[in-house]
């Protein structure tokens, strides 16, 4: 019998709970997505903030990081090593294969210092996020290139008369991967950057920087 007599009372209150609800112009379901939605955006500024900082004063100072910067060492000469690649296979002479060996170990020794960078500024990126999602593969990619250049680097080495009759085909193939998987990559570091803010100063930061009356301090 006591059960019975609560079994109104509970009733009762979740009448009332539904009913000020309600009266407040929403149910309580509406009110618990609404506090989802703003716990949800708050997170992601949170995160996004987070991403815009750096992690520590060798990743480059806010609004500066030096990991772009470096990118820039190892896809110039990766090109170039392909470029050369394919000269000392249709030019007459093929002593552009030589070259090409030490600019690919340019550009595999730079990718290996501005890989070091990268990921200190994908240390600050929120695992499940999507900036996260692009970024690891960002990461893989750039790690497959430094892996074909590597290979392709000592597939050269092991022919000691490889400048004589052009690049070896295997290397030259390795390349092609190469620079194609780099293409990739490089458009997802980009929207990294362009699309996500990874790294950039906060949006406020930049308003000053385009205000008329706003005084430089560069």
């Amino acid at each position: 019998m006591p059960e019975e007599s609560e079994q109104p009372e509970e009733k009762s209150e979740q009448a009332a709970g539904r009913a000020a609800a309600i009266a407040e112009g929403s149910s309580p379901e509406q009110s618990e997505q609404s506090e989802q939605s703003e716990q949800s955006a708050e997170q992601a500024e949170r995160s996004m903030r987070a991403a815009h900082r750096p992690s520590m004063a060798a990743a480059g100072p806010y609004g500066h990081p030096i990991h772009p910067m470096l990118v820039t060492i190892p896809i110039g000469a990766f090109v170039a090593t392909l470029a050369f690649d394919i000269a000392s296979v249709l030019i007459e002479g093929r002593a552009y294969g030589r070259p090409a060996v030490w600019l690919s170990l340019i550009g595999i020794v730079g990718g290996l210092v501005a890989s070091l960078f990268g990921f200190v500024d994908y240390r600050r990126l929120t695992k499940g996020t999507r900036a996260h999602a692009v970024a690891t593969r960002h990461m893989i990619l750039m790690d497959v290139v430094l892996i074909c250049f590597v290979v392709g680097f000592f597939v050269r080495r092991a022919d000691s008369n490889y400048y004589l009759y052009g690049t070896p085909k295997i290397a030259l193939a390795l390349s092609v991967v190469g620079v194609g998987i780099m293409l990739i990559g490089g458009w997802l570091g980009g929207k990294l950057a362009y699309s996500y803010g990874s790294r950039v100063a906060d949006e406020s930061d930049q308003i000053k920087a385009h205000s008329l009356s706003a005084p430089s301090t560069d």
